[in-house]
């Protein structure tokens, strides 16, 4: 009885969220490598020749406010490895600029970053492109897909398929590659549709957070100056922050124009998988003081599975590697989508029969 219960809910519940998650499916697997295709796609935004040197922070600063048309920058991107460019946002454009030479690449609008294929997929993978309610079909078809993988697992234990049969009928090789793919990927799977879950809804998130023994420090404010206090240069930032995070890299200033606002500066620890970093320095704009230190390498239990949650969910967690078995897992779970349609499709006629048998024993 509880196996047919579980049948049921395993076939109707994938047939109802079949196109969906066949959608969300394959754009996780292609912005697995997201940062790459815009890379691929843009080169001469993103590639530079490689040199020796580098020009200061506040040399590129100042070209990108060129750039711009003067409108000031809020934000810079540390170019992280050999080749690539810097970028810093300023007013509604992003500058894109050469590191060693301070020379600008080209710019984008938040209009035109939107419209780009990297981006277009990652909406199209958090939110169907659309509203708000698109976010929320997404998160119901990742709690969907969870438990499509778990009662898929309780419902393969019992013949423990893996066997393709390869020179079989059409439909007997859909019915192996269902159960055989399914049951492979099935561990990356909870990890991929479970660590979704966590970024969807915040609330778990919250839950997770109070996982810590200390509670998390209140934002820091900006102590008030006098008039003629100067904002200190995004090169001292930069030092004042790799002196308070010593073995991180810094990855992204901020410089909110709001003189109310301190500075900040996103940092990443080696075995920090996530692109932007999860440790901050929060630095007072005009005494350069280092008001506040978040480190990953000293957080607690809930804020570390906290940073965890994207890393697990895009494969991010080992690198390369583990980006790589991501993917495959990714278009497994597309896989699934596709060959569970065809299962259901093929067992009609049998069903049909199965029911008219039922009928028939009861009159």
């Amino acid at each position: 009885m509880i196996r047919a219960a579980l049948l049921w809910f395993h076939r109707y519940m994938a047939l109802v969220a079949s196109i969906v998650l066949l959608v969300v499916a394959l754009s996780g697997a292609a912005i697995v490598f997201e940062g790459a295709i815009d890379r691929a796609l843009n080169p001469a935004l993103h590639h530079v020749a490689p040199a020796g040197t580098v020009v200061s922070l506040d040399t590129l600063v100042a070209r990108a406010t060129q750039a711009a048309g003067g409108a000031p920058v809020s934000g810079l991107s540390i170019a992280l490895a050999r080749g690539r460019s810097a970028s810093a946002v300023a007013g509604n454009r992003t500058v894109f600029l050469n590191p060693h030479t301070g020379g600008v690449l080209g710019t984008r609008t938040a209009g035109e970053r939107d419209a780009t294929l990297a981006r277009w997929l990652h909406l199209l993978h958090v939110r169907l492109l659309g509203s708000p309610a698109g976010a929320a079909v997404v998160g119901a078809v990742t709690v969907v897909a969870l438990l499509l993988v778990l009662t898929g697992l309780v419902l393969w234990w019992r013949e423990r398929l893996w066997r393709i049969q390869w020179t079989a009928s059409w439909k007997r090789v859909a019915f192996d590659l269902h159960h055989g793919l399914g049951v492979l990927a099935s561990f990356v799977l909870v990890v991929i549709t479970a660590s979704g879950i966590v970024i969807h809804y915040d609330a778990i998130g919250r839950a997770l957070g109070g996982l810590d023994r200390t509670p998390p420090a209140p934002p820091v404010r900006q102590a008030a100056a006098d008039a003629h206090a100067a904002t200190i240069s995004w090169d001292s930032v930069a030092a004042i922050a790799r002196r308070a995070l010593p073995g991180a890299t810094l990855i992204f200033l901020s410089q909110p124009p709001a003189p109310e606002t301190p500075l900040s500066a996103s940092m990443r620890f080696p075995e920090d998988r996530t692109p932007g970093g999860r440790s901050r320095v929060t630095i007072d704009r005009f005494q350069g003081t280092v008001l506040q230190i978040e480190n990953t390498r000293a957080a607690g239990l809930g804020t570390r599975l906290n940073n965890l949650k994207r890393s697990l969910h895009t494969g991010d967690v080992l690198g390369k590697p583990t980006e790589a078995v991501w993917l495959m897992a990714a278009l497994v779970l597309a896989s699934q989508a596709v060959t569970g349609v065809l299962m259901w499709w093929n067992g009609r006629p049998a069903r049909t029969a199965e029911r008219a048998r039922r009928q028939g024993g009861t009159e």
